[in-house]
């Protein structure tokens, strides 16, 4: 016969997973007619968060009622704001792939730390992550196994659907770990601290933020000795956490945006870092391709990120996304994994159907570069016929300097096939490597582009007397800045105008493409802008950019009958 206390935590912990308990909200009668009424549902993690932002939100906007339907799980957020059931759908986890074909606006709320939390009892402060795997699957299932009391395990998990076990599975548990099939599953998130509570002997896990507001009776657990707190989510030291994020139909009303405009003010970041979760901004992911190294393309493009971020205000924020070939950050562009990127030409036609392009740097009157052909100075090679047989390197397959002009200057000398003409034909990851591999003796006869050559000789001046360039392409435009076609953000601001009867319903959207376009173009115009235009190779402003300045490489690719968006199948 089990005691006394056990049939207690049994039927407490069934009366937890009834669905319909006291906790559970009576929907309101939601009358979707009104422009005046916003209606919200979706994860039941980030619901809480966005009542106490509704609450504070009322007090500023008396006239505008937020309604919060029966709410869910993520999945609920996007298909509710699909089929317009309602104004904001509520996320705490990323979008998959194809969720991001339906027509939503994206906005990235807050960070919630995801943390392990224990029975007061336990006297065990840190685990590794290595023990919570274990724990999970079911390897180690006594606390005296890891310092704690001679007492069996109780774990307390989420299904597997749920975006808390999707960021478990991320960050310590694996896709293939197996879960102990002695675990109890709890549907609900407040379930989980009301379980851990009721069992003397488990251990579960949690959001950040409900812990801070709630302060339930529970103890949490550090991961790897790193306590799980605001700081040290914010600094990146802390990895177990989850994205809470907002999906807004493809036109939202007024209404809608007034309230939005106030969650992603200084007010709405200041309700949210005291709820214990970490604010976010609008993010404008640009990625960069590997002409130098990673620590050099970061340094001389980070200045500029830093000044669109200014230039945008205070709800966005751009950021750099380094991609170690130039053929996945052409790939992160058509998976839509980034929203823009500096691209050079033959990569831009490779990706021309998702993006457009905007504007390229200038140096002193110079926007356009060409692909060289090089040997050594000591090097007895003078012209293609004594490459035969010679060693050459290639600065990357995407790249016109690189890839398309020797094919394009070997076919016009009649070599149809470079690969039997040379001894070996390799490609390398950037244009300095292509230059340091003939400089070095590795490599016979080098490709590469001759804006990095001249970049790399002005910090090293001995470099132009030690390389001979042999022949140079037709000039194309420089790295040019493309943004993803479907890229659009809700005007936080517009809404004020069209209160005043100065904007149309369709104008709700920014368009951001053509505001980062006059702040690229106005950089000379700006401290700020004029320091981040010689951080990008001593560039002297942007100048516009459109599809027609790339006609001579079309002419080069239709010579070599190269297809360029067959390169994103490739390998």
């Amino acid at each position: 016969m089990l005691p006394v206390k056990k049939i207690i935590f049994l039927f407490l912990l069934t009366v937890i997973l009834i669905p319909g308990c006291a906790k559970e909200e009576p929907p309101p009668d939601p009358d979707s007619g009104s422009e005046m009424r916003v209606f919200v549902s979706g994860s039941a993690a980030v619901t809480p968060l966005l009542k106490d932002l509704a609450g504070a939100f009322a007090v500023r906007e008396p006239d505008i009622e937020v309604v919060f339907l029966p709410d869910g799980h993520s999945k609920a957020g996007i298909s509710g704001a699909v089929e317009e059931q309602y104004d904001i759908g509520a996320l705490s986890r990323e979008m998959n792939p194809d969720e991001k074909e339906n027509l939503l606006r994206y906005l990235h709320l807050a960070v919630d730390g995801l943390v392990f939390v224990t029975n007061p009892n336990i006297k065990v402060s840190s685990l590794t992550t290595d023990q919570l795997r274990d724990i999970y699957a079911g390897r180690i299932t006594n606390w005296s196994q890891i310092g704690g009391p001679k007492a069996k395990i109780t774990v307390i998990d989420r299904p597997d659907y749920t975006s808390a076990k999707i960021a478990l599975r991320k960050a310590i548990l694996g896709d293939r770990l197996t879960v102990t099939g002695e675990a109890t599953v709890v549907e609900r998130p407040w379930q989980m601290t009301d379980a851990v509570q009721l069992s003397p002997y488990s251990i579960g896990y949690t959001s950040l933020g409900e812990i801070i507001s709630d302060n339930p009776p529970v103890k949490m657990i550090a991961v790897n000795r790193i306590e799980p707190t605001p700081a040290n989510l914010r600094s990146g030291r802390y990895r177990f956490f989850r994205p809470f994020g907002l999906v807004l139909g493809r036109d939202p009303k007024v209404a809608t945006m007034r309230f939005v405009d106030f969650i992603f003010s200084e007010t709405g970041a200041k309700i949210i870092e005291n709820a214990g979760y970490v604010p976010q901004r609008y993010e404008i992911l640009i990625g960069i391709v590997p002409e130098q190294s990673v620590m050099v393309q970061s340094q001389r493009y980070k200045p500029l990120t830093d000044y669109l971020s200014r230039k945008l205000g205070e709800k966005f924020s751009v950021k750099l996304k380094l991609y170690p070939t130039y053929i996945e950050v052409c790939r992160g562009l058509a998976r839509g994994e980034i929203n823009a990127a500096f691209l050079g030409s033959l990569a831009y036609a490779t990706v021309r159907e998702y993006v457009d392009v905007l504007a390229r740097p200038d140096y002193d009157g110079v926007s356009t570069y060409r692909g060289i052909l090089f040997v050594r100075a000591d090097s007895d090679i003078r012209d293609l016929a004594r490459m035969k047989g010679t060693r050459l390197v290639m600065g990357g397959k995407t790249t016109t300097a690189g890839y398309v002009f020797p094919l394009y200057h070997f076919k016009r000398h009649g070599i149809d096939d470079y690969r039997k003409f040379f001894s070996e034909a390799n490609f390398v990851g950037t244009h300095e490597d292509a230059i340091l591999a003939v400089l070095h003796n590795r490599a016979d006869v080098g490709a590469a582009k001759d804006l990095i050559f001249n970049m790399i000789a002005g910090e090293n001046p001995f470099l132009k007397s030690s390389i001979r360039i042999l022949a140079e392409s037709p000039p194309v435009p420089s790295n040019a800045f493309v943004i993803r076609k479907d890229l659009s953000v809700p005007c936080f601001d517009c809404h004020r105008k069209q209160m005043r009867g100065a904007a149309a319903a369709d104008d709700i959207d920014m368009n951001i493409g053509a505001a980062i376009k006059h702040h690229l173009l106005s950089m000379p115009d700006d401290p700020d802008g004029r320091k981040a235009l010689a951080a990008i190779g001593n560039a002297t402003r942007f100048v516009e950019t459109t599809d027609a300045d790339y006609s001579k490489l079309y002419q080069m690719l239709r010579e070599i009958r190269l297809h360029p968006e067959s390169l994103l199948q490739g390998d």
